[in-house]
C-alpha cells in the first residue's frame, strides 16, 4: 500500500492539466506518456470502477513508447484487472514507437568514424554469435490480443458482399494464449510445434512462414546495401544504446510475408487462397555500443495496402541465456502487429482485422535434451 500510495503521489505531481489537453487529443485519440498518466490520476479521483476505467482507456493511441518500467508503475495505478488489460494492450501498441523524448539521453551524435566503429563491431558480434550458438530448442508463449467478439463474426458472401466489420477496430482485449516450441540453429529460428486455438485462424488468416533469418543476415544485408543510417541514442535497462535506421531492399528476398488464407469469388466461386510476397523492410537495429551486441531489432514489411496483409511489424528483444557454461544472445521477448483484409478479393467488402501477438521465450536447453 506504502509503494501504491507512493506512486500515485508522484503521477499526482508530475500532472499537468489532463482536461485542458483532453479536446486537442480527443480529435485523434493520440496522446502522450504523461497524459496517460494524468488520466489515471482522474480515475483515481473520480473513484471509477475497473469497468468504466478499461471503457475510458480502451480506443486510446499513444504518441509515444510505454516503457515496461512505466507500465509497471502505471499497473500500480489500475483499478483492477480489465484496466490492467488495457494498460497491457498500450505498451503492445506503442512498443515500435520512440520513447518520450525526456526519456532520451542527451548525448552528442557521433561522427561518421564512430558510427561506423559500432556498426562494424554489431555486425561482428552478431555473425560469431550466430556461428558459435548450438541448435536449441525453446518454449515461445504467446498472448493473442485482437477483436474480443472475432469469434462471433462470420466472413460470408451476402447480396451486397462480405459481412463487413462496423466495430472500432482500435479496441482490443485479450482472446487467448498459446504456445509455440521454436529451434534455433545458427540463429535461424524456426517454429516446429504449436497449441494455436483452431478458433483463431477461422476468424483471421494465420502466418505460415515460421521461420525467420539470423540477425547478422540482417546486419549484413543493410550494411551491403548502404542503408543504415544513424538515429537517436536511448536508454535500455538503464545502459545507452546507440539507434540506427535500416531498409533492406526486396531483391535481397530476406523477408517473405505468408499467411493462409483469404477468401475470394472469382469466376469460380467462393474459395480460399494464401498470400505470399517477398518484400523489403526497413526498421531499426538498438545497438550496445562497447559491445557490439545488438539488443532490440524492429522490422516493419514494407506492403501495398491494397495486398491481403497491409502491414506487418515486429519488434524482438534480445538477451543471454547459459547453456553448458557458455553464454549466448537469444530472443527474449517479441511484439508483432497485423493488419489484415480478412475479406480477401471480394470487390465489395473489406474487414480490417488487427492482430497483437506478445511472446516471451524460455527454458532454451540443447535441441534434443530433455526439458528442465
Amino acid at each position: 500500500m506504502k509503494r501504491f500510495g507512493w506512486i500515485l503521489v508522484l503521477l499526482m505531481l508530475a500532472a499537468p492539466a489532463w482536461a485542458a489537453n483532453k479536446a486537442a487529443n480527443n480529435a485523434n485519440n493520440k496522446i502522450t506518456v504523461q497524459q496517460l498518466k494524468d488520466l489515471l490520476v482522474s480515475i483515481q479521483q473520480g473513484k471509477m470502477t475497473d469497468e468504466q476505467a478499461a471503457a475510458r482507456i480502451k480506443g486510446i493511441e499513444l504518441s509515444e513508447e510505454l516503457t515496461a518500467a512505466v507500465k509497471s508503475n502505471l499497473l500500480f495505478a489500475s483499478p483492477g484487472p480489465l484496466t490492467s488489460e488495457q494498460i497491457s494492450v498500450l505498451e503492445a501498441r506503442s512498443c515500435m514507437l520512440a520513447p518520450p523524448p525526456s526519456d532520451l539521453p542527451d548525448l552528442p551524435t557521433p561522427d561518421a568514424a564512430a558510427q561506423k566503429a559500432i556498426l562494424d563491431k554489431a555486425i561482428g558480434f552478431a555473425a560469431k554469435n550466430d556461428q558459435q550458438i548450438p541448435h536449441l530448442t525453446a518454449l515461445k508463449v504467446i498472448s493473442h490480443y485482437g477483436h474480443v467478439n472475432d469469434t462471433s463474426r462470420a466472413n460470408t458472401f451476402g447480396a451486397e458482399g462480405l459481412t463487413r466489420d462496423q466495430g472500432n477496430v482500435r479496441i482490443m482485449n485479450l482472446t487467448s494464449r498459446y504456445t509455440e516450441t521454436v529451434e534455433i540453429n545458427q540463429g535461424i529460428e524456426k517454429v516446429t510445434a504449436s497449441t494455436a486455438d483452431p478458433k483463431l485462424s477461422r476468424v483471421s488468416p494465420m502466418p505460415e512462414n515460421n521461420t525467420r533469418s539470423a540477425l547478422s543476415m540482417f546486419l549484413r544485408k543493410a550494411d551491403e546495401g548502404g542503408k543504415i543510417h544513424w538515429l537517436r541514442w536511448e536508454t535500455i535497462s538503464g545502459a545507452k544504446t546507440a539507434v540506427f535506421s535500416f531498409v533492406v531492399d526486396k531483391k535481397s528476398a530476406l523477408y517473405g510475408v505468408d499467411y493462409c488464407c483469404f477468401p475470394t469469388n472469382g469466376s469460380g466461386g467462393y474459395g480460399m487462397k494464401p498470400f505470399k510476397k517477398i518484400v523489403g523492410l526497413h526498421g531499426e537495429f538498438f545497438i550496445d555500443p562497447d559491445t557490439g551486441n545488438t539488443l532490440r531489432l524492429v522490422m516493419q514489411a514494407e506492403l501495398a495496402t491494397s495486398d491481403f496483409v497491409d502491414q506487418e511489424d515486429t519488434r524482438i528483444d534480445y538477451g543471454t541465456a547459459t547453456i553448458d557454461g557458455n553464454v549466448y544472445v537469444v530472443p527474449v521477448s517479441s511484439v508483432t502487429y497485423t493488419e489484415l483484409n480478412v475479406a480477401g478479393d471480394h470487390p465489395q467488402a473489406a474487414i480490417l482485422r488487427r492482430t497483437y501477438l506478445v511472446a516471451g521465450y524460455a527454458d532454451y536447453h540443447l535441441a534434443g535434451a530433455a526439458q528442465k
